[in-house]
């Protein structure tokens, strides 16, 4: 298994347990030792890289991860070269699996996820309103920016400033299109999961902010 991303060793943690040969790669040094000091260094390799290039990796794989849309860090060029590089490493009939964010979403929810306020504190319920209202003022800021036309037309756009707390730009796609940019680079598509890990069939108009795919290396 290749697992891109791999950060501080979340997946590794689940992942590497079941395999005979685990790989994580990331760019950051800082994420690597994170991920070395919850791993360990048995059966476990851990290299510092970019997706972009994976001429350093040796050998292939039966199963490629790039969770929590880590591909979406990436423009749209670099994100080609990343499949492509995928696919290169993949063994025949071998799996990806990666999740990306769905223009399906867009514009975004003014509106933070996650629970209400505590019954009873009010000191609470006045800071979570305050943290609200200054979410849903940045959030509008980047709906402003949004080309949904754009978009539309060729199927995926770059968000400005809404990733990693309204750090990074995201990379969001149409699914239909995200099917097509992976059957040009050699894959596949088996399965797309919603957030909720349902089945989701194309043409798909849910609200989800991501999507989960399952491809196979074909040809």
């Amino acid at each position: 298994m290749l697992d891109l991303g791999v950060g501080a060793g979340r997946t590794g943690y689940t992942f590497a347990p079941l395999v005979s040969r685990y790989v994580g790669l990331d760019y950051s040094p800082r994420m690597l030792e994170r991920a070395r000091r919850l791993l360990g260094e048995d059966g476990v390799e851990l290299v510092r890289g970019d997706a972009r290039d994976l001429s350093g990796i040796r050998g292939s794989f039966d199963f490629v991860l790039f969770s929590f849309n880590g591909i979406d860090a990436v423009g749209h060029e670099d994100r080609l070269k990343i499949l492509a590089e995928v696919r290169r490493v993949l063994r025949p009939s071998g799996h990806f699996l990666f999740s990306s964010h769905s223009t399906g979403a867009l514009p975004l929810e003014t509106r933070p996820e996650g629970p209400s306020p505590l019954s009873g504190s009010r000191l609470y319920a006045l800071f979570s309103r305050a943290t609200a209202i200054r979410f849903g003022w940045r959030v509008r800021k980047v709906n402003r920016k949004l080309d949904l036309r754009l978009a539309a037309e060729r199927g995926w756009i770059i968000v400005s400033g809404r990733g990693q707390n309204f750090q990074v730009d995201d990379y969001y796609v149409d699914p239909e299109y995200q099917v097509e940019q992976l059957r040009d680079a050699g894959f596949e598509v088996e399965a797309i999961f919603d957030v909720a890990g349902r089945d989701v069939t194309l043409p798909h108009h849910g609200r989800d902010p991501w999507l989960d795919y399952l491809c196979r290396a074909s040809g």
